[in-house]
Order: structure tokens, then C-alpha cells, then sequence
């Protein structure tokens, strides 16, 4: 067979192994994470192949049959003998030896704080190795995340962040929101974000891990606090960075679209220094990444773009008191048809009438950002002795990036409930009411893009520290540890000043109008329809720049044996881990950003911070030969605000191996999340919203319909703000599946998950306030009550004497609460199959597959339940998600070609699913030397464009939280090694 293992870890190196070896490794020893492989290349029998892996190291090796390899120190202690295995043909290879092996200590598998002698164990666990990674072309985090078939939650990205978390990438087990999903790097946790998701929930930003330092990626799916404490609810995904290296390495790739933009450059390196009992590894990794601008795609460069017919947007627009455009001239836009890069013409819009348009404002965002980073990470350890490390890991990133959402646009408005709200005023030059509307600014008024830019800087570091060993002639071992993990973030916005634009525009104030009760301005019609200068338009302007942050710190022990005494199945696993934590949350806005100041853009500040306190253990006992059982019990308590909230979490799983090549598993366990400092300390928010007024159409028209009273679509300021007074979310799951390896080279796994959330967190529904607000009001419920004493403060109006607009709705205020209900369910099915030959090499071929049988939500207590898979208008979510790859070996040559398979998405109506999409990635790879690697890597080998099908109506026409606007890319790539063993 034909192996490509690079130099790495010990414990890296035995996963590829097996996975292209297609064998069982029990490993043996318990300092598999201080050993270094020189990694192994060429046609060898799997016997050979693995003696070379091993060179160097002062381990060894003994097959105990055709499918099982025991790795060991190669002078280990005696041990109470496991029972023999079950009998299976023997290897071919003469020297093979069949005794059973003397000693089986294991691998740590994320899931379980007690090593493990397989990495198949009671919960599904899915890796993806640093060789997976390049095979299958993956550029980035993100690109794994999306390759994940378990991964099915519909994301925010680039281009669909609405101001919210712009340029984060988060990831969504199960499709239960990312704040459900526990994200650590090497076994640890890091801080979250410091913006919220959507503006709601903390969450975990994988941008700023480097593909290219990635070892492996280990994916637990359901319910895990038991062991890992809060937010481990859909799953852990358990980032490992290189640890071990051989030599120095330097790799560069160079990557560009066929469309244009988005072209890259990565530079890696990679290198380590010993000395005595002194070990190093560090890694340096520098990435440029140029924008992708909606302009440069065919589909979403302009308006035309749209499967139906629309309008285009208002550049100029005058409205009078009803609502309708006041026709400007075909003259008049002629006279601006040289703005925006000749495309402003006399347009028309159904219902509403004439005014000067373009089409061409969509393509100036950006579809992906621009991005200049640099990351760094560091490993050193000092050996004091064969039983005590002393060791620290040092991770830190800096990221620049640029997008542009929307050029600035502007309404006569003026601030109200710390926003900027739009209004009519009487124009004493004309006679009449009217609206002034730049619903953009083009870019000759912007003096170019620069100016219309959103920054982010992001500086985050995260530093380990401790020290761990082991007892002296026992089986016990110890690790201590100190962890610092902040995130730092500076955003600039371009943001557009009301006052200004509005003195600007209009003149000063003249007074009311007695009649209307609107301001009266003088203003002439001329001044609308000139151009700005670049000096008049930045004198509006400004950045408004949000600094904010976020910070966790943990102390933590951990204690574990995998002897803690024997029963006659073998020896029973233990740990124990206590820990001891606190976490900080920093919202900073720029305070014009608060009040009103900037037309269009209202920021909310959060200040806040908690401490956390846990503790937890965990056994593995061997019941009989055939039956194993892991069970852990945790208890953790969070303080924040006056408040102490304890949750006490379980795991029970259960293997069964009624033969070597069958495993049956089933696990259950239980899991929570504390409230995010995000729901508990935001601050006031706002947001432009609109609803019935339900109190007024039944008090004064209460012989029409509510979708024909007068006040059926009213505009407010949506409002919102944090709450101390939140409870735990809670969860429960349970998988079971089994894993099958028939005949050597072919193992099938599938595994049923089932996950119950409840309690989530979510803002309450404001439409449902105002219904309140009416029954309070008419008398349908008590106004006394606790409910409508607190709905009536919830929902602010005008005074019954307001001239312009009497008891109308100003704001209405929503608040967190724990009320939703969600559950889901579906199966996990993977396969491999290795084919050796003689004469073309070996073959892998992998499989991965999820099918979603249910996700229901409730939100509200009383709420019907929703299908979110047939109510196909609101969630636009896939019911199966699809990944395969083959991949060939021969002699020098490594080349893949891996598929995606995205099931069919709902249409734009929600009335029909469409058909799947496929993508499908190839790479080649070319060992010139020992030292020289080289690559060629095609992602989306089809020119596969995002599927427009089904009149997706809303810009940019294509559900863009689950397409790729990139199109067919180009990868090459070089990787040379200084040094190391050959």
C-alpha cells in the first residue's frame, strides 16, 4: 500500500495511519503527546510502513490480528493481561507477531477526559486531519466547518451580517444557533467574540484559526456538559494544533478566482528548537486576501440581476404627505445621469411614480472581505523529570479587514427614542408636505469607496500554562493549568450625521406648521436634486468607531487513572476535574451611535462579567469482555449581578462489541448553557420596526379588518435591552448506531441523535406585546395584573392631544426571555472503503452523510409547534447534507476529488423544495523530494454558480447563507523542509 504521512506528533500520525492503512491502532503508554514521527512515504506493507512511522521513537509495535496494531513504550511494564481477542485471519506479513499484547493505555478523545483505546467510542466522534484538509481543498475554517454534514444551521457570513458580527465566522452543530455549539483549541476554551450573533447571542469566532496550523479536527456531536461544563449542548468541536515538528518547513500558496477578486497569498512557518530537557514548536502564518466585490459576479452586480421584475433605488426622491413620489422630470435625471457611473435615469416604480434611479448600487458591497492577518502559535515544554512537565502554549492573531455593505443614504428625520427617525415637514417653497430621500449617495459623492469602508481589527491571544505528570510507580497522572484567552475588536463604520445633512438639505427650522404639526423649512426643490461635492459629503460624514472586548480565564485540575483498580473485564478509567473560571464582556459604541446622532446606524453597548466554579468526574468500566460503560457527573455554578444559578449534568454511554469487527454504541447525557453575558447585559437597543396597532383599529375601527385599518402597518422604534433575571437553558440527547468493519479496508458507521433544548433564550415577539398591550387597554385582561402592568411600560405612544399623530406608537420594547422549546433528530451515516493494488496504487474512498428526520420549535409557551422542515417559507434550511471524496496514491502522486452535496433548499415563496447542489473540489499532489511537496488545487471544479432558481426575490437573489459567490478557484502550493529526518 501507499502511505503519505508527513513528520508530526506520535498521536497525529497513528490517526492517518490507520485511516490509509485501514487497521484498528490501540495505543500503549502515556507519553504519546511528547513522541515525534519522521511520518512515513512509499509503497510499504502495512507492517513496514508503521516500523518506519515509528523510527526514532521509543515505541513499538504488535498486530493482534489482520485488522488490530498495538503501539507501546517498547519496554513497558507487565500488566494484568485483556482478554483475547477474537480470532480472525492473521496479517500475511511473516513478521507479524500473534501474541496479545501486554499493556493497553490510550489515545484522549474529545468526549471523554479518561485516554481511550479507540477513537471510536459511546458518542459519534468525526476527524478531519491536517491531510484531509489539503486533499480536499480546504482553505480556511470556514471551509471545514461547511464541509461538516453535521454542521446545518443557516449562518450570517460576509454577506448577509447586517451589521452584526461583520466578518465572524461561527459554526452550527445540529442547527441549534453557534451559542449551543462549544468551540475549544487544543482541549481549551477560548473567548467568545466581542459582538453578538445577530445581535442576540455570544457565540465563538473560528476566522482567526489557521487552517494551515491545524493537526486535526475532532467533532462530538450531542450533549456534553457532563464533561465540559456550559454551552456543550448540540456538540464540541475540539480544534488541535500542531504540537511536534520535524525540521523547518515553508509553505506558500497562492490562490486566485476565475471571476476575479478574492485572490490570496499564505505563507507558513514552521519550526521548533530543542535543547536538554527544553522543547519548542512555533508557527508563524501570514494572509493577504483581497475583497470580492458584488460588481465582479454577473448575478449580483446590478438590480437587472433579479429573476422578477423590480424597481431600481431611489437616488433622488421627493415624496409628498401620502407617500407617493412627486415626479421630478425626465430633465432633471438626465441632468444626473453621469452619477454613479453613468447609470442614474428617470425611473418608475409601480404605485408610488416617478424618480431618479440606478440599478447599480448592489454591486458596491462586497460579497467577501478583504483580509491582511498574521497568526502565531508556540509550544514550549521543560522535561524536570520523567514525571513532571512544565509546559505553555501561546496563540495570538491580528486581523485586518475591509468590507462595504451599502453606500449612505439619508431622510429628513429627527431623533426620537435614540434614533433617528424619518418625518415629514412643510416646505414653505413648494406649499406642501414632503420627504427628501437619498436612498444613497453615489460614489463620485463618496470621492470613491475608501470612504464608505467598514475596518475591523481584531487582536486576539490566548496563553496556557501549568504543569503535568504523573506519580511515580502508579498509574496516576496530573495536570494544572492557568489559561488566559482575550478578543479584541475595533470596528470603524462609516456613519452619516442627521443634523448636519439635515441643515445641510433643508435650512434651519422655521418653526411648526399649526395645521400639520410638522416642522416648516424652506427649502427649494434644486437643492435635492445637486449632486455633493466630496468636501460637502464628508463634512456629513464621519467614522464611528466601536471598541470592544471580551476575556476568560480558567483554573483548572485534572486527575486521572486507567488503572484506578480491576475487575475481571479489565481495569476501570477514572477523572476528575475541578475548575474555577470568570468571563468578561465589553460592549463600547461610540456614543453618537446611541442617541439618535447618525442617521440609520443605532449601536447597544453591554458591560459585564461573571465567575464560574465546577467540578466533575468520570469513570470507564469494563462490565464484561463484550460491554463498556462510561458514565460522568459535573456540577457547575455561575455568580453574575446578585445572582447564583448551579446546573448538575449526566453522561451514560455504552459500548457493546459482541465481535472485533462489530461496535454497538448508544449514549444519553444531559446539558445546559448559562445565560450569554450578551442577554444579560445588553444595553438599550434600537431598531426601525412596524406592526398593527392592534389597540387603536379595535378602539376606534372596530368594523374593519386589521389589514384594512387605517394604522395596519405603523412604524416604531423596536427597542430592546438585556435581563439579569434569565434561567439556564437545558438540554438532553441520546445517540445510538453502531460501527461495522466486515472485511478489512471497508468500515461503516451510523448512529440516530435525538437533542431536546429547552428554556432557550430568545427576545420576546413584539407583535405579541402590542396584542397584549390591546386586551390590557379594552379590558379583556386585567389592567392590574402583573402582565399588563408590565406590557403598558413596555409600549410607549404620543399623547391623545398630539396633533400629527395622536396616541401613535413610538417604541415598543422587547426584553430576553427563557420561553422556546427546540428539538431535533436525524442519522449520521460514514463510510470508508481502502482498495490496494498491485499495479494503480491505492484507493480511499469516504463517505459522509446526515439526514435530518425532525426539527420542531416552539416559541412561545402555547405556541403551536413549527416544522421547520415543511414550513418552508421561514426556515430556509436543507433536510441532508452530503460530503465524498476518493483519493489515489501512487508511488509520488497524491490526487483527490471531493463532492458536497447541499440537499435541496426551499424556493423564495416556500411553496417547493429545489433540487440539491453539487460542488466538487480536486487537488494534486506531487512529492518531488523528501523535503519538496508540491500542489495544484481547483475548488469548484464545475464553475458551480449559487442556485437562483425559484424567483429568490431578495437581494443578492440567492440564499446567501448557504452559496458561495466565488465560483471556480485556483490553489498552487509549495511545501519545503529544512532539515528533520528523511
Amino acid at each position: 500500500m501507499d502511505f503519505a504521512i508527513a513528520p508530526q506528533p506520535l498521536a497525529g500520525a497513528l490517526i492517518e495511519y490507520s485511516k490509509q492503512a485501514h487497521v484498528q491502532v490501540l495505543t500503549s503508554g502515556a507519553n504519546l503527546d511528547n513522541a515525534q514521527s519522521p511520518g512515513v512515504n512509499g509503497k510499504l506493507s502495512a507492517s513496514a510502513g508503521l516500523r518506519k512511522l515509528l523510527e526514532g521513537t521509543t515505541f513499538s509495535s504488535e498486530f493482534t490480528d489482520a485488522n488490530t496494531v498495538v503501539v507501546k513504550p517498547a519496554a513497558s511494564r507487565p500488566a494484568a493481561k485483556e482478554p483475547a481477542p477474537t480470532k480472525t485471519a492473521a496479517p500475511k506479513e511473516s513478521d507479524v507477531p500473534q501474541e496479545p499484547p501486554a499493556e493497553l493505555e490510550k489515545l484522549t478523545v474529545t468526549g471523554s477526559r479518561i485516554p481511550r483505546a479507540q477513537v471510536e467510542g459511546p458518542a459519534p466522534v468525526v476527524v478531519v486531519t491536517a491531510a484531509d484538509i489539503r486533499n480536499n481543498g480546504f482553505a480556511s475554517t470556514y471551509d471545514i466547518m461547511t464541509s461538516l454534514t453535521q454542521n446545518l444551521g443557516s449562518l450570517d457570513n460576509n454577506a448577509n451580517t447586517n451589521g452584526f458580527s461583520n466578518g465572524a465566522i461561527a459554526v452550527d452543530l445540529r442547527g441549534l444557533g453557534p451559542n449551543h455549539t462549544l468551540v475549544l483549541v487544543n482541549g481549551r476554551r477560548i473567548a467568545d467574540y466581542p459582538q453578538s450573533y445577530g445581535g442576540n447571542s455570544n457565540f465563538t469566532d473560528i476566522s482567526s484559526i489557521p487552517a494551515s496550523m491545524i493537526e486535526r479536527v475532532e467533532i462530538l456531536s450531542g450533549s456534553a456538559s457532563a464533561v465540559y461544563g456550559s454551552d456543550a449542548v448540540s456538540g464540541v468541536i475540539n480544534f488541535i494544533l500542531k504540537q511536534k515538528v520535524d525540521g523547518t518547513t515553508v509553505d506558500l500558496r497562492v490562490g486566485d478566482t476565475q471571476h476575479g477578486g478574492a485572490s490570496s497569498q499564505r505563507l507558513q512557518v514552521t519550526s521548533g528548537w530543542s535543547s536538554g530537557n527544553f522543547d519548542s514548536v512555533f508557527s508563524l502564518e501570514l494572509l493577504n486576501k483581497t475583497p470580492l466585490w458584488a460588481y465582479q459576479r454577473r448575478y449580483t452586480d446590478s438590480k437587472l440581476d433579479s429573476p422578477v421584475p423590480t424597481y431600481a433605488s431611489p437616488v433622488f426622491t421627493l415624496i409628498d404627505e401620502n407617500g407617493d413620489y412627486i415626479d421630478p422630470g425626465k430633465e432633471t435625471c438626465d441632468a444626473l445621469s453621469h452619477l454613479d457611473r453613468g447609470s442614474v435615469f428617470h425611473a418608475y416604480r409601480r404605485n408610488y411614480g416617478y424618480y431618479c434611479g440606478s440599478n447599480q448600487d448592489v454591486g458596491y458591497g462586497t460579497l467577501e472581505n478583504g483580509r491582511k492577518a498574521a497568526n502565531f502559535y508556540g509550544t514550549a515544554t521543560y522535561h524536570f523529570s520523567d514525571h513532571l512537565d512544565f509546559f505553555l502554549d501561546l496563540q495570538a492573531s491580528t486581523s485586518h479587514q475591509e468590507g462595504y455593505n451599502t453606500p449612505l443614504q439619508w431622510q429628513n428625520s429627527y431623533q426620537l427614542n435614540g434614533d433617528s427617525t424619518p418625518v415629514p415637514f412643510y416646505n414653505l417653497a413648494t406649499g406642501r408636505i414632503e420627504q427628501w430621500q437619498r436612498r444613497y449617495f453615489t460614489i463620485e459623492e463618496n470621492g470613491g469607496f475608501e470612504r464608505g469602508k467598514i475596518r475591523n481589527i481584531n487582536n486576539t491571544y490566548s496563553i496556557n500554562t501549568g504543569v503535568k505528570g504523573s506519580i511515580p510507580d502508579t498509574a496516576w497522572t496530573y495536570e494544572a493549568l492557568f489559561g488566559h484567552s482575550q478578543n479584541q475588536l475595533k470596528s470603524k463604520w462609516p456613519a452619516l450625521i442627521s443634523a448636519k445633512a439635515q441643515a445641510l438639505y433643508l435650512g434651519p427650522s422655521l418653526g411648526i406648521d399649526p395645521d400639520s404639526g410638522y416642522q416648516i423649512y424652506d427649502a427649494p426643490i434644486s437643492r435635492l436634486y445637486t449632486p455633493l461635492t466630496v468636501d460637502q459629503f464628508r463634512s456629513i460624514t464621519q467614522d464611528s468607531i466601536d471598541r470592544d472586548f471580551s476575556r476568560a480565564e480558567n483554573f483548572s485540575a485534572t486527575l486521572t487513572n486507567t488503572e484506578l483498580f480491576h475487575l475481571p473485564a479489565g481495569p476501570v478509567g477514572f477523572a476528575a476535574v475541578a475548575e474555577y473560571g470568570n468571563q468578561y464582556y465589553g460592549l463600547k459604541p461610540d456614543p453618537l451611535s446611541l442617541d439618535g446622532t447618525y442617521y440609520g446606524l443605532h449601536n447597544t453597548g453591554a458591560v459585564g462579567s461573571r465567575d464560574h466554579t465546577g467540578a466533575g468526574v468520570e469513570f470507564n468500566v469494563p462490565v464484561f469482555s463484550m460491554l463498556n460503560m462510561n458514565a460522568a457527573g459535573r456540577y457547575d455554578r455561575y455568580e453574575y449581578s446578585s445572582t447564583s444559578s448551579g446546573k448538575f449534568t449526566w453522561s451514560l454511554g455504552l459500548e457493546f462489541r459482541p465481535f472485533e469487527s462489530l461496535l454497538l454504541r448508544g449514549s444519553a447525557g444531559t446539558g445546559f448553557r448559562a445565560p450569554d453575558l450578551s442577554y444579560l447585559y445588553a444595553g438599550l437597543s434600537g431598531s426601525s420596526s412596524s406592526a398593527p396597532d392592534y389597540y387603536y383599529c379595535r378602539e376606534f375601527e372596530p368594523d374593519v379588518d386589521i389589514g384594512d385599518c387605517s394604522r395596519s402597518d405603523v412604524p416604531y422604534n423596536g427597542r430592546s435591552h438585556g435581563s439579569t433575571t434569565l434561567k439556564n437553558e437545558t438540554s438532553r440527547s441520546f445517540t445510538y448506531g453502531f460501527v461495522y468493519s466486515p472485511v478489512r479496508g471497508l468500515d461503516i458507521t451510523a448512529d440516530y441523535y435525538n437533542i431536546r433544548l429547552k428554556n432557550e433564550v430568545l427576545y420576546q415577539d413584539s407583535d405579541m406585546i402590542l396584542r397584549q398591550e390591546a386586551d390590557c387597554r379594552l379590558g379583556v385582561l386585567d389592567m392590574n395584573s402583573a402582565l399588563c402592568q408590565q406590557v403598558l411600560t413596555q409600549v410607549v405612544r404620543n399623547p391623545a392631544t398630539d396633533p400629527a399623530n395622536p396616541l401613535g406608537i413610538t417604541s415598543v420594547l422587547v426584553l430576553p426571555i427563557n420561553a422556546a422549546v427546540d428539538r431535533t433528530s436525524g442519522v449520521d451515516v460514514k463510510a470508508h472503503y481502502k482498495l490496494e493494488t498491485d499495479r494503480v496504487g491505492t484507493w480511499d474512498f469516504d463517505l459522509g452523510y446526515t439526514y435530518v428526520i425532525s426539527h420542531d420549535l416552539q416559541q412561545f409557551p402555547g405556541d403551536p409547534v413549527v416544522d421547520e422542515l415543511k414550513d418552508l417559507y421561514n426556515y430556509v434550511i436543507p433536510r441532508d447534507k452530503t460530503s465524498y471524496s476518493v483519493t489515489w496514491n501512487y508511488d509520488k502522486i497524491t490526487t483527490t476529488l471531493y463532492g458536497y452535496r447541499l440537499g435541496g433548499l426551499p424556493d423564495y415563496d416556500g411553496t417547493q423544495r429545489l433540487a440539491p447542489t453539487f460542488v466538487y473540489n480536486g487537488s494534486f499532489n506531487y512529492r518531488w523530494s523528501d523535503a519538496l511537496t508540491l500542489s495544484l488545487i481547483v475548488d469548484n471544479l464545475l464553475d458551480k454558480e449559487p442556485r437562483r432558481k425559484g424567483e429568490w426575490t431578495s437581494y443578492p437573489y440567492y440564499p446567501n447563507r448557504w452559496y458561495s459567490p466565488l465560483g471556480r478557484s485556483f490553489f498552487v502550493q509549495a511545501n519545503y523542509r529544512f532539515g528533520g529526518k528523511d
